[in-house]
């Protein structure tokens, strides 16, 4: 007979799982309005917009409903990075919109779930003109169709990038000519010889590495091409070779204590606060965290934090991975036409001008990274372009972010020493082709 003990021990994932079980419900209540009716007795057409709302998202919206005063409100529904990761974003929303009675109208997904939410976007090729749809940077364009059909409009952009200490690699013999290489691209093996040569005792570079999203697009990045075969369209073979020497190199950045194990437990922010902290060189990041307010920044380092592209190996190419937010329409909203308007100034010039000036999300309209005037801005969004040349996208896939969730994990048990890298790698690959094999 088990003891009162064990009892209680065997109960506890219970226990945990009715409370977040309960968390969940009060927050879809509290945060998501279950009226029906969009329309009040004011006439005015009420538009619900579930996203990260930062001041650029709080500028935008009033701004729009300054002008459509009386006819259309755009009211906010704030899902925070503070509270939940992107798969509990993900997760909420499509909790949601499973239900016909939800109010959600216009959403917010990581361009990487577009596929995923398909089964409940309304196809928006009726309600943008082709016009509209050129001015848009096509690397953003490229991940809101599905088969040919248009479900989503970017919200802004990313692309993995390298953040570095230029008045730390300034201050270094022949640091002029070291600061210019990595502007222009600088080798994985010539960055390791710097490490090798002026920080031997200390970690030099941070990727991230946490069993989550980001781990892959670093583990991207460091592959230094797409999951995705752009020939046959299908998952490339993550038991080949390469894949396995990549997933290794990663693994011996820690082991050889040029990036340090503390890596295993970090997110994008995380990194760049402990490499500040530590006067750690080069860290991998987004270059949209350039401007984000985190009082867990020394200000006046993170002024010297200068971007570059990411480091590549020898015969190849910098390939950094695109990131991202779009907005897709509920295909049971009852206020598309007014949901589409909001969508429209959003992604218009000047709505990608509120969020660039309020909180240095990179625009998606393409004249942002034709300006060739002087200024730090214009030099700046110049280099993103650059970058974004040799960008690489995601697998786009339904399954996908089932699949990413297995090899995040599997990758972060070989980083922790807990699996080779041949095993581990082969463990996930029987796992995706088994999630692919039940998909279709």
């Amino acid at each position: 007979m088990p003891s009162k003990i064990q009892s209680i021990s065997t109960s506890l994932p219970f226990l945990f799982t009715i409370g977040a079980f309960i968390f969940l419900i009060s927050f879809l209540v509290s945060s998501f309005p279950l009226a029906r009716n969009p329309i009040k007795t004011d006439g005015v057409q009420r538009v619900y917009f579930a996203d990260n709302i930062g001041s650029g998202h709080r500028e935008i919206i009033r701004r729009f409903n300054e002008v459509h005063r009386g006819e259309i409100e755009v009211i906010a529904i704030d899902l925070p990075f503070s509270k939940f990761n992107t798969n509990q974003r993900k997760e909420l929303i499509a909790r949601n919109l499973r239900s016909r009675s939800s109010r959600i109208d216009v959403f917010s997904v990581d361009l990487i779930w577009v596929p995923r939410f398909t089964k409940w976007a309304e196809p928006l090729a009726p309600y943008f003109s082709s016009q509209f749809i050129k001015n848009l940077l096509s690397q953003a364009m490229e991940t809101c169709y599905v088969d040919g059909r248009l479900f989503a409009i970017p919200l802004y952009i990313d692309i993995g990038a390298l953040f570095y200490r230029e008045d730390i690699i300034l201050d270094l013999p022949d640091g002029e000519n070291i600061n210019q290489r990595i502007k222009d691209s600088i080798t994985w093996e010539e960055l390791l010889r710097i490490g090798d040569q002026y920080f031997p005792d200390q970690p030099i570079y941070l990727p991230q590495a946490e069993a989550y999203e980001g781990l892959i697009c670093n583990f991207n990045e460091i592959l230094g091409k797409s999951l995705q075969d752009p020939i046959t369209g299908k998952l490339i073979d993550l038991s080949d070779s390469l894949v396995i020497a990549r997933v290794r190199f990663l693994r011996d950045l820690i082991k050889s204590g040029k990036a340090p194990t503390a890596v295993l437990n970090m997110t994008e922010d995380d990194c760049i606060h402990y490499a500040l902290e530590r006067d750690i060189p080069f860290v991998r990041g987004w270059p949209t965290t350039n401007n984000m307010l985190d009082t867990r920044y020394d200000p006046e380092k993170f002024k010297k934090l200068v971007i570059a592209p990411l480091p590549h190996f020898s015969g190849e190419k910098s390939s950094p991975v695109f990131g991202g937010w779009n907005m897709m329409l509920s295909k049971h909203s009852p206020v598309k036409e007014a949901a589409i308007e909001f969508m429209q100034f959003a992604a218009s010039s000047e709505g990608q001008n509120i969020f660039y000036e309020s909180e240095g999300l990179l625009p998606v309209q393409e004249q942002y990274y034709k300006n060739t005037e002087d200024g730090s801005k214009s030099q700046r969004l110049q280099l993103i372009s650059k970058m974004m040349d040799n960008g690489i996208h995601r697998p786009a896939s339904v399954e996908y972010t089932l699949i990413s969730d297995v090899l995040s994990e599997r990758i972060h048990q070989i980083l922790a020493g807990e699996l080779t890298a041949e095993n581990g790698m082969q463990i996930a690959w029987d796992e995706v082709q088994a999630i692919q094999e039940k998909g279709k």
